[in-house]
C-alpha cells in the first residue's frame, strides 16, 4: 500500500481539528488491521501526514473509551499506555534501517533507530527538545475515565533531527519514498494493535521492515 505526505509551505495548526485547517489537505491513513487481537469493538483511528521544506508533520485521531497513560520518561515504555507510532525508512536503499517514533497521549517520546527491534539508538534529550507535540491529554499522566471517547495528537519533527538521529542526509522532497508503517497500541484492559499495513508475525512485533508500505512526498 502506498500513503501520501502531502508538502505544505507552512506548519499546520497543532489542534485536533481537520476540516478548515491543513490537516485537510491530507489524505487520512487509515489504522484498521487489528492485529494478534480481535477486539468486539474496533475503535477507528486515523493519521494525517504533511510536510514542509523543514519538517515533517503528523496528526493522529484515536477513538478509545479507555486512555491511560504512565510513561512520562524520555525513551520509556510508552508501547504500554495509550500510544501511537511512526516507523519509517528514511533512506529506500537501507529500507531494514528504520527509525521508529512512538507518543503516547500525554506526549512523552520513543524515538529510536536501526536494524533490530532491540539495541536501537535512542534520541538524546537534547534533539528530543526540537521536537513539538500538541496532545488533547493536559497530563501530567492520565487515568481512564468513564467519559473516555477520543483523543488526538500532533506532532513536528525537523527533518535536520531525523539526519542527527539516523546518520543520513534527511531531506523530502517531491517524488520522493520512505518506506514504513502506523500503529496504535495499548495494553490495557485488553491488548490492542493496530496498524496501517499489516504484519504477520504469530506475535506482536511492529518491528517488521519486510511489512512496510510506501510513504511517499506529494
Amino acid at each position: 500500500m502506498t500513503a501520501q505526505i502531502r508538502y505544505v509551505e507552512t506548519q499546520p495548526s497543532f489542534t485536533g481539528n481537520v476540516d478548515g485547517t491543513l490537516w485537510q489537505d491530507a489524505v487520512p491513513v487509515p489504522i484498521s488491521q487489528f492485529l494478534w487481537c480481535d477486539p468486539d469493538r474496533k475503535p477507528r483511528a486515523v493519521a494525517r501526514l504533511l510536510y514542509s521544506d523543514e519538517e515533517l508533520f503528523v496528526q493522529y485521531q484515536v477513538e478509545s473509551d479507555h486512555i491511560y497513560a504512565e510513561t512520562t520518561s524520555l525513551n520509556g515504555p510508552v508501547w504500554e499506555d495509550s500510544c501511537v507510532e511512526l516507523f519509517a525508512a528514511v533512506d529506500q536503499t537501507q529500507r531494514g534501517h528504520y527509525v521508529n517514533l512512538e507518543v503516547n497521549c500525554i506526549g512523552t517520546v520513543h524515538l529510536g533507530v536501526g536494524t533490530e527491534r532491540t539495541n536501537r539508538d535512542l534520541i538524546t534529550p537534547e534533539l528530543t527538545k526540537s521536537i513539538r507535540i500538541s496532545t488533547s491529554v493536559s497530563g501530567p499522566t492520565k487515568t481512564p475515565a468513564d467519559d473516555d471517547e477520543h483523543w488526538w495528537i500532533a506532532v513536528a519533527i525537523p527533518f535536520k533531527t531525523l539526519t542527527a538521529v539516523t546518520g543520513m542526509p534527511v531531506n523530502p522532497e517531491q517524488g520522493t519514498t520512505w518506506y514504513g508503517n502506523v500503529h496504535r497500541i495499548r495494553s490495557e484492559p485488553t491488548p490492542m494493535f493496530a496498524a496501517w499495513n499489516p504484519v504477520e508475525t504469530p506475535e506482536p512485533n511492529f518491528h517488521q521492515p519486510s511489512a512496510f508500505g510506501k510513504l511517499r512526498f506529494e
